[in-house]
C-alpha cells in the first residue's frame, strides 16, 4: 500500500469517525467543558468538517496552554488534535495525540474507540505495524460497518507484524466484501495460504483473479504455480499453454513452459518449443538457453542434436567444461579424433575444475589417434600428480610397447629356420 494513498485514507476515515461519533455542542455541555473551551472546540469541529484541518490544529494548539490544569479538557483537546494532525498530513503527531488522549482514561468508550481507529492508521503509515494491528484490532472488535480497505490494512499490518493467523482472518474478511476484488488483497492472502500449504483455499482465489482479468498473465502464472505446488503438473502445463497461445507469455513464462514439458516426459516437445522461440527471437540464443536446449535433447535421447547444441554452447561458455563434455561424448562413440580436438579446445579455454584429468583424457585420445608425441607431452608431467599418475604411467607404457610384438617375434623365428 502506497504511503500517500494511505495518508489520504487516514484523513478521510479519521474525519468520518469524528462526524459519526461527535457533535461538539452536545457532548461539551453534558460533560461540563467550560464555555470558552467549548467555543474553540466547536470552531475546530467546523474547520475539520470543512476539510480545513490546519486551521483546526492552530485553534486547538492555542487552547492547550489555557487548560493545562483541567485534565478532562486536556484529554478532549488531544482527541480533537489527533484528528486535526491526521488531516494535516502529520501522522506522527496524530499518533502521539491519540495515544495521550487514550492513556488519560477520561474519555468515554465511543471516543476511545474512534481514537484506536486513528492510531492504528497513523501507526500503519509510520510502519509501526505491531502498534497498528493492536489499535486496529481493538477498533474492529466493536465496529459495525467496515470497509474492505480497512480489513486489508489490518491484515497487512498483522502480516508485517508476523501474526499470520490474524492476517489471514482480516484478509479473508476483506476478500469476502463486494469491493474486495482488489488483486492486492487476494495476492497477499494467497501468499499466506501458500506459505501454509493451504492450496485448497488458495485455488478458488486464483481462479477468481483469472475470471476477473483473463488478459493478465500474472494470474495464469499464479494458477500454474499453484497446480505445480500440488504436483498437478499436467494442469500446470495446460494452464501455461493457455497463457502461451493467448499471447500472454513472457520470456520467463516460456522457459517455465519448456521445463514443465520436460518434467512431464515431453522433452522433445520442450526442445522444439525452445528452438522455435529462439528462431522467432522471442528468446535470445545465449549460453543459458542453449544449455537448456541441450538438456532437453539429451532427455529425448536425441544425442546427435544434443551434441550439436552443446558444441554451439561450448563456444559461448565462460570456461572449457562444455568442451570436455563433448570430448567425453566423443570417447563414448570411439570418435577419438573429435575427442582429442575437444579436449584441446577445453584446455585452451581454461577455467576447468579438473585440469589434470582433462590432460589425461587428452593423452589417451592422442594415443588412440597415433599421436605419440602429443601423448607423451601431456602424460609425462602427470607422473608427478598423485590422483592421475597411475593412469598416466599405464598409457605411457602402452606408447612404448610395440604394437605388433607377437608378429615380430614370429618373423624372427621363421628367419632362424632358414
Amino acid at each position: 500500500m502506497k504511503r500517500l494513498t494511505l495518508l489520504a485514507g487516514v484523513r478521510m476515515i479519521a474525519l468520518a469517525m469524528l462526524v459519526q461519533v461527535y457533535t461538539a455542542p452536545a457532548w461539551s455541555q453534558e460533560n461540563g467543558v467550560s464555555n470558552a473551551t467549548f467555543q474553540v472546540l466547536q470552531q475546530a469541529d467546523a474547520f475539520l468538517r470543512q476539510g480545513q484541518a490546519e486551521r483546526a490544529r492552530q485553534a486547538l494548539s492555542g487552547l492547550q496552554d489555557r487548560i493545562k490544569d483541567n485534565a478532562y479538557e486536556q484529554a478532549v483537546v488531544l482527541q480533537y488534535l489527533a484528528y486535526a494532525h491526521a488531516g494535516s498530513d502529520n501522522p506522527r503527531a496524530a499518533l502521539g495525540a491519540a495515544l495521550d488522549a487514550i492513556k488519560s482514561g477520561l474519555l468515554d468508550d465511543d471516543a476511545v474507540h474512534g481514537l484506536h481507529a486513528l492510531a492504528g492508521q497513523a501507526a500503519f503509515y509510520l510502519e509501526d505495524y505491531r502498534a497498528s494491528i493492536d489499535h486496529l484490532a481493538q477498533w474492529l472488535q466493536q465496529a459495525s460497518a467496515v470497509d474492505a480497505d480497512v480489513y486489508y490494512m489490518a491484515g497487512y499490518a498483522a502480516y508485517r507484524a508476523n501474526r499470520p493467523d490474524t492476517a489471514i482472518m482480516y484478509l479473508e474478511q476483506a476478500a469476502a466484501l463486494h469491493k474486495a476484488s482488489s488483486p492486492a488483497i487476494i495476492q497477499l492472502l494467497l501468499s499466506l495460504y501458500i506459505d501454509r500449504k493451504a492450496y485448497a483455499k488458495a485455488e478458488p482465489l486464483v481462479k477468481r483473479l483469472v475470471a476477473d482479468a483473463p488478459q493478465k498473465r500474472e494470474w495464469w502464472l499464479y494458477l500454474s504455480s499453484l497446480y505445480a505446488h500440488q504436483n498437478r503438473y499436467d494442469q500446470a502445463l495446460a494452464t501455461m499453454m493457455l497463457a502461451y497461445y493467448a499471447g500472454q507469455a513472457k520470456q520467463s513464462d516460456i522457459l517455465q513452459l519448456v521445463r514443465l514439458n520436460a518434467q512431464q516426459g515431453l522433452p522433445a516437445k520442450a526442445a522444439r518449443l525452445l528452438e522455435t522461440e529462439m528462431a522467432n527471437q522471442r528468446l535470445v540464443r545465449n549460453y543459458e538457453h542453449l544449455k537448456l536446449l541441450y538438456s532437453c535433447w539429451r532427455l529425448a535421447r536425441e544425442n546427435g542434436q544434443a551434441a550439436q547444441v552443446l558444441a554451439e554452447a561450448a563456444v559461448l561458455a565462460p570456461n572449457g567444461e562444455d568442451f570436455l563434455m563433448l570430448g567425453r561424448l566423443s570417447m563414448q562413440r570411439n570418435d577419438w579424433r573429435s575427442a582429442k580436438t575437444h579436449f584441446q579446445q577445453g584446455l585452451r579455454k581454461g577455467g576447468l575444475r579438473r585440469v589434470h584429468q582433462a590432460r589425461l583424457w587428452l593423452g589417451i585420445a592422442a594415443f588412440k589417434t597415433d599421436d605419440a608425441a602429443l601423448a607423451r607431452q601431456v602424460l609425462e608431467p602427470l607422473l608427478e600428480v598423485e590422483n592421475v599418475k597411475h593412469e598416466a604411467s599405464y598409457w605411457l607404457k602402452r606408447i612404448d610397447r610395440p604394437k605388433y610384438t607377437h608378429m615380430y617375434q614370429y618373423s624372427v623365428e621363421i628367419s632362424r629356420m632358414w
